[in-house]
């Protein structure tokens, strides 16, 4: 793999060689970090801070496409689109910290001291792997708290690189841990100096964290795994709600947290809807990321997901039936096409596995309380979406219990808007000033003049 030497504007190879930690690299980088705390407990030490990470990732811009492109196996485009979204992160927290009120007096005598929980430890997964990090680092910087980063194997030469070329008092507040003993990981979260774990990932490596035995309390952000729906009530603007709707599906070839697993489509509209889909999907391509000519999306992660969305769809299908599926430009390995296969309402695949992958059930129906009462007994309240002209159902949706709910639209995310899940989808926020507050503790601060 070349890269772009940003001092000689020539090409050099990244060195792959990954030197992984044992226990006592841990707890030195553990202990560098709580003293480095004092670093930026000032307002515009962390601003400064900021600014820089920004700086050097806007410099290192391409060699950071690239690496997103070729590990977590995004085509140029989208990869391009998460080094964006990666810095409206930093910019968010820049412009948090400009008007933030630290201290908030509410009597003559009493003011609230918002102050860091201290050093953090940061999980991140492989689908985001860029804005993964900086939607955890940039808060966290921003509160004046450290952080010691995990990242997944699958793009442990993104990390790498940051490891290797960030700005020393960047790396100064933010250090990286490279696991290969996952019992390590229990360490670092029983030692003392940790404070608040911040971990985006399945729900079942969540609880796990979760359950690990400390004896000492810390903080918990943990936005996990959910099995996502979303219903089609009628044909308002269909053509443009299929779009959002595959489009949603296909990012990250499936592989997000907020990806569709099961649409609901009313049975007036059946005819109306396969038709704009079968149209549609003959367009939508996977394939190879590096092509001269891009796909859509590229492959899964790897042959065990692959093997296991394989699984999932084989299943489906003895049950249901094939609705329409995508092309498969068949130029590389695990490449799944976008597949919607026909299920019933309650079913023992899209109602029990998170597919993440381009694999989604669709089911029909004709009762709209079956299933606004279905989904709201949903134990993965992460994400719900939900299209229709009628505004009795916006007012309905207001009341089911699901971390964010996009009306007649997939687009919910952005930096100043808090995500995360209920009941198995997680616990705490990321994103806005509610992700901020998460890294923040209160100081009850009363003068008896």
């Amino acid at each position: 793999m070349k890269f772009i030497n940003n001092k000689k504007n020539s090409k050099f190879t990244f060195n792959q060689i990954i030197k992984f930690d044992n226990l006592k690299n841990l707890d030195s980088k553990i202990f560098l970090l709580n003293n480095n705390l004092k670093l930026i407990s000032q307002i515009n030490d962390r601003i400064k801070v900021l600014k820089t990470f920004k700086v050097f990732l806007i410099k290192h811009k391409l060699n950071l496409i690239k690496l997103i492109n070729s590990e977590a196996h995004k085509t140029i485009n989208e990869s391009t689109g998460e080094f964006e979204y990666a810095l409206d992160f930093i910019n968010y927290s820049l412009t948090l910290l400009s008007k933030y009120r630290f201290e908030k007096k509410t009597s003559t005598n009493r003011t609230i001291i918002l102050k860091s929980s201290g050093s953090v430890f940061a999980i991140t997964p492989y689908n985001d792997p860029l804005a993964g990090m900086t939607r955890k680092i940039a808060p966290a910087i921003a509160s004046g708290s450290t952080l010691i980063m995990k990242t997944s194997s699958h793009c442990i030469n993104l990390c790498k690189y940051l490891d290797k070329n960030l700005p020393k008092n960047v790396k100064d507040i933010l250090q990286f841990a490279f696991i290969k003993d996952k019992k390590l990981i229990d360490k670092i979260i029983q030692n003392k100096k940790i404070k608040l774990i911040t971990f985006t990932g399945s729900t079942h490596i969540g609880l796990k964290l979760n359950n690990i035995q400390t004896n000492h309390l810390q903080k918990k952000i943990l936005e996990l795994g959910g099995i996502n729906y979303a219903i089609i009530f009628d044909n308002y603007n269909l053509d443009k709600v299929v779009d959002e709707i595959l489009i949603r599906k296909y990012k990250a070839a499936g592989q997000a947290c907020s990806s569709i697993n099961k649409l609901f489509v009313h049975k007036n509209i059946k005819s109306e809807f396969e038709e704009i889909l079968k149209n549609k999907i003959t367009k939508i391509s996977c394939g190879s990321v590096n092509s001269t000519l891009e796909p859509n999306f590229g492959p899964l992660i790897s042959d065990d997901h692959f093997n296991f969305s394989k699984k999932l769809e084989l299943k489906s299908l003895k049950k249901g039936k094939l609705i329409a599926r995508s092309n498969n430009i068949k130029d590389t390995k695990n490449l799944f096409p976008l597949t919607l296969v026909n299920t019933t309402i309650n079913d023992d695949i899209f109602d029990k596995y998170e597919t993440f992958s381009p694999l989604l059930g669709v089911s029909y129906f004709t009762n709209h309380n079956q299933i606004l009462n279905k989904i709201s007994k949903s134990e993965y309240s992460l994400v719900c979406y939900i299209f229709t002209k009628n505004l009795k159902l916006f007012k309905t949706a207001k009341n089911l219990n699901f971390g964010s709910i996009g009306l007649n639209t997939t687009k919910i995310q952005n930096p100043g808007s808090p995500t995360g899940g209920n009941n198995l989808s997680g616990i705490g926020r990321e994103g806005g000033e509610w992700g901020f507050e998460e890294f923040l503790t209160t100081v009850n601060y009363v003068i008896n003049k």
